[in-house]
């Protein structure tokens, strides 16, 4: 799984449970787009992205320096710091952010999978042909048809979802027609420094798995519940409006560009849908059989069990986690922190 923020890993897991929306790409009407957003390329030898250095008076000598991944940025982006791939070349070990995993117990095959593809798509659709604007709040309906005029277009089908499904499309849609790209930044860099100089990579991975033969099952119960989606609906729609915001998306692409973290902080956050819409599908009674309510803290606590392990084994480890995820007052830098662990911000 790429490195997401674990709201995005838990999102994925959820849309496993109606993955036709992963199935299938915007119809986007020409005579309804949007101006495309001017493309940002940041490119040369710059100080940043920065890096926090960790360490331990319990494993002296020994360094974790974690570089985060930033918020969404142009897909054209480059980045290029002799510093941060040479702490990566250097290292014993590089850590990727823990993740989330739903496959069945047996391998499906293409045919198998085509056959489970109406179940999929009714996974979708509104129990009882409801549609979107009598499932959301007025106010929310009419900020949706302007997102959906910028992003979809003329398609009429998607009034049929979900809120929840259709907030994705909607979010997949923006990120093609914005030229963004969500996440890897980062490790496309690394990690073929990584396979070059054969470092090893360790990704935590929580895994979950269901019956294949309850798969068929499972979806058409998941197609008859409702789900508490509006607040995701909502959420989604403010995070879409955010990334039209081009002057900000600039200054947020140059600012993790050059390690200028502090300006990243006073930039405006962006709205984080994953965790709302994640919870929304995991709050099903199909979920709730297979997926435990603790998930959140049993992926954090499993990153930090990976980085503490990696602290104590090697003089030198290389970690690659979300920005948003790293800094926030109950992310791993904190937990790193409560653990009694030293960590020093980037100069």
């Amino acid at each position: 799984m790429t490195t997401r923020r674990f709201e995005f890993c838990q999102l994925r897991l959820a849309l496993w449970l109606g993955s036709a929306s992963l199935l299938s790409s915007p119809t986007l009407a020409e005579d309804d787009l949007a101006a495309p957003m001017d493309e940002v390329v940041v490119s040369g030898e710059f100080p940043g992205p920065g890096m926090w250095k960790v360490t331990s008076a319990n494993a002296e000598g020994h360094v974790l320096w974690i570089v985060s991944e930033p918020p969404p940025l142009p897909k054209r982006m480059k980045w290029k710091s002799k510093d941060v791939e040479a702490v990566a070349v250097g290292a014993q070990e590089i850590l990727r952010d823990s993740a989330v995993s739903m496959e069945p117990d047996e391998k499906i095959g293409f045919f198998r999978g085509m056959t489970l593809l109406p179940a999929m798509l009714e996974a979708r659709r509104n129990p009882e042909d409801a549609k979107l604007k009598d499932l959301v709040p007025p106010s929310l309906y009419a900020r949706w048809l302007v997102q959906k005029k910028l992003y979809l277009g003329r398609e009429s089908g998607v009034e049929s979802w979900r809120p929840l499904f259709a907030a994705d499309k909607l979010r997949k849609a923006a990120f093609d027609d914005l030229k963004l790209r969500e996440g890897g930044v980062v490790w496309s860099v690394i990690g073929k420094l990584a396979e070059k100089h054969k470092i090893k990579v360790t990704s935590p991975m929580l895994r979950f798995t269901i019956k294949r033969s309850e798969v068929r099952t499972k979806l058409k119960e998941f197609s008859r519940e409702s789900l508490p989606d509006v607040e995701c609906f909502g959420t989604m729609l403010a995070f879409t409006e955010a990334l039209g915001d081009r002057d900000t998306q600039n200054a947020r692409a140059h600012a993790w560009a050059v390690g200028d973290h502090e300006v990243l902080t006073q930039l405006p956050a962006l709205p984080s849908p994953y965790l709302p819409c994640a919870m929304a599908v995991m709050s099903s009674q199909v979920a709730r059989e297979f997926i435990p309510a603790d998930i959140r803290e049993q992926v954090h606590a499993l990153w930090l069990d990976a980085a503490e392990k990696a602290l104590a084994a090697n003089q030198t480890t290389f970690a690659i986690v979300p920005f948003v995820k790293l800094t926030r007052t109950d992310g791993y830098l904190a937990m790193l922190r409560n653990k009694g662990y030293r960590i020093d911000a980037p100069q």
